[in-house]
Order: C-alpha cells, then sequence, then structure tokens
C-alpha cells in the first residue's frame, strides 16, 4: 500500500497525508472523552445510540480454498457390492503337447456267430433244403464193344453233408422216365425240367436236353460205383447204341 501512496504523491506526499490522518484520529479520541464527561442522561443516550446496531450488509465474496487439512481417521469397511458382470470370453490358449499312449486294454468278449452268408464259403456244405444245380456232356467212345459205354461225372461246387444212397437219386434221362413226385420242390407241379431242374431236399435229379440214337444213362453211381452220389458229385453212366451224344442237367437238395 505505502509503494503504491509513494508512487503516486511521492516521499512529501505520503508524509502529508499520514499527518491527517493522525491529526483526524486525534479529534475523534476528544470528542469521545468529552462525550463522556457529560450528565449521566447523555452517557445513556450515548451508550444506547452506540449499542444500536445498523442493518447487516451483503454477504461478502467467498474467500480462497485454504489449504487442505491432515487426513482423517480409516472409516470402517463399507457393505459387499453385488457382483458384477461376466466378462468376455478369453483367447483359446496353446493347444497342449499329446501325452503318452496308455496301455493297451484286454480283448473284450468274442461275439456271437452271424448268419450263414449267401453263397457259402469254399470248404463249407450246402444247408439244409438249400438247392444247387449244374449241367453235363457226353459223347460216343468206341470200346469194340455191341453196345458203347461212357461215364460222365457231375460235381456238387458245394459238398452235401453225406452222399445218397440209390433210393434218393432219380434219372429222367434213362429209356423209361420216371415220376417227377421226388423233384418237384417248388408250388407249381409239372415245371421240374432240364430246363428247370429241381430235387426235394434229400434227393439228386439228373434231366437230359437230349440224347441221339435212343441213348440213355443207365446208372447213377458214387464215385465207389455203387448206386446213389457221394458228398461231392456223381457218375453219370451213359450207353449209345451207336456213335451218339448226350447234354443235360442236374439239381441236388440237402436233406
Amino acid at each position: 500500500m505505502f509503494s503504491t501512496l509513494r508512487n503516486r504523491f511521492g516521499i512529501p506526499g505520503v508524509i502529508s497525508v499520514t499527518a491527517l490522518v493522525f491529526a483526524m484520529l486525534g479529534g475523534a479520541f476528544a470528542a469521545n472523552d468529552l462525550g463522556g464527561s457529560g450528565s449521566g442522561k447523555d452517557a445513556t443516550a450515548s451508550a444506547k445510540k452506540k449499542a444500536a446496531k445498523g442493518p447487516r450488509g451483503p454477504r461478502g465474496p467467498k474467500g480462497a480454498t485454504g489449504a487442505a487439512g491432515p487426513a482423517g481417521p480409516a472409516g470402517a469397511p463399507g457393505a459387499k457390492g453385488d457382483a458384477g458382470a461376466a466378462g468376455a470370453n478369453g483367447k483359446d490358449g496353446a493347444t497342449g503337447a499329446t501325452g503318452a499312449t496308455g496301455a493297451t486294454g484286454e480283448p473284450g468278449e468274442e461275439g456271437e456267430l452271424g448268419e450263414e452268408g449267401k453263397p457259402w464259403t469254399a470248404g463249407g456244405t450246402l444247408p439244409e433244403k438249400e438247392t444247387e444245380t449244374g449241367t453235363w456232356a457226353t459223347g460216343y467212345v468206341d470200346v469194340g464193344f455191341a453196345e458203347e459205354l461212357t461215364y460222365t461225372p457231375i460235381s456238387f461246387p458245394i459238398p452235401l453233408a453225406d452222399g445218397l444212397d440209390g433210393e434218393h437219386v432219380v434219372n429222367f434221362a434213362s429209356a423209361t422216365a420216371p415220376e417227377k413226385e421226388d423233384c418237384e420242390n417248388t408250388e407249381d407241379p409239372g415245371t421240374a425240367s432240364f430246363e428247370n431242374p429241381e430235387a426235394d431236399p434229400g434227393y439228386l435229379c439228373v434231366y437230359s436236353s437230349f440224347i441221339l440214337a435212343a441213348g440213355k444213362v443207365s446208372s447213377i453211381l458214387d464215385p465207389l460205383g455203387t448206386a446213389g452220389a457221394g458228398r461231392t458229385g456223381a457218375v453219370l453212366e451213359v450207353t449209345f447204341p451207336e456213335l451218339d451224344a448226350g447234354f443235360g442237367t442236374f439239381a441236388v437238395t440237402a436233406p
């Protein structure tokens, strides 16, 4: 403040202002003393006048914020808050190394055998009441007899479980054709023929398409030369009166 007065009025000006202020203060003290030495009535009036307050002035501007005080003691822990929302899934981690191979387990129980398939495997036998068919052929052989004789084998691709005796072979290539009763293996009677060879279960039936010059199948033999058929086939004994040839078919059905 004094620096401001000094700059505006100079040193003499400052001295003059200071003297004036002290002169006014002295006058004020003198007037106060005079008022105090008056009568009691004047003193009471002066005291009342002095005690009276004027109207309250307007609020002054907000002062500058003071320096921060020291930190207070730590408060008690607050209540546990609600769980937050689930965060986003993180990235997949790297694939771990492959573990060591475990020990080999014990073999499981053997499963049941499945149904036998068709066609049947080599080395097996013809199943019950199943039929297989084939063909045969022969020709004239001159052996110097009055009636020529030849033997023609027929084979069963799938063998029978057992051979057949002479009562279970039927010869439709003989001079006198037998009844077809034992060779009708379908619901249509009279259909068994060299074109449609059939046989009842447990029978071998031999058919001829033709034999020239009155030739015939005189016998059906097993591999030992006995009437009947073996497990794997039979032999046809064919006779001709002269140069001849014959062809036919057969059917065999397992018992």
